[in-house]
């Protein structure tokens, strides 16, 4: 049995498993150890990783990265507004108060949530560790700094549930 982490940052993401040898970093499709932390979506497909940032020149302002920085956070807040002010893809108040994120997929406008985005990067990250494995992952532990706070944590949880991963723990 193997235990697999996810280590998710601002830029990259890191995914390891631990094997009864010890800590195994997985290599990505370009064979890198880290992939970037970027979902680009182009005029007829979603880009997602380093395809994503390879693509990300091209559709500007329907790629996202540094979703991390925005997951739980209040789109009032006044940091928050010097962040956004930052990325090239337009945001709004959601109705709960939180982020939405506006970008164009094949030809037609969407909103999402930073945990929407943040999920599809899991998804993404998913299929790697699948693909490497050759065997499906349905659990997992998740490294993310010690500032992580009760929301975005609960934040992050929603994300491995919405790609079928169960988060063990979340630990600095």
């Amino acid at each position: 049995m193997s235990v697999v982490g996810f280590d998710i940052g601002n830029e990259d993401c890191v995914i390891a498993v631990v094997k009864q040898r010890g800590i195994d970093v997985l290599l990505n499709d370009e064979s890198k150890r880290k992939t970037p932390a970027v979902v680009c979506f182009g005029e007829k497909q979603r880009f997602m990783g380093s395809a994503g940032a390879a693509s990300a020149l091209m559709n500007l302002k329907s790629t996202i990265s540094q979703v991390k920085r925005l997951i739980g956070k209040e789109f009032s807040d006044m940091d928050v507004q010097n962040e956004l002010k930052k990325l090239p893809f337009e945001t709004s108040k959601g109705l709960d108060g939180g982020i939405l994120i506006h970008l164009t997929n094949r030809g037609e406008s969407h909103t999402c949530t930073p945990v929407q985005i943040l999920a599809m990067l899991f998804s993404h990250l998913k299929e790697i560790i699948e693909k490497r494995l050759e065997m499906p992952i349905s659990d997992c532990v998740i490294g993310d700094p010690i500032i992580l706070y009760g929301l975005a944590k609960m934040c992050i949880f929603e994300c491995c549930d919405n790609c079928w991963v169960k988060a063990f723990e979340i630990d600095a």
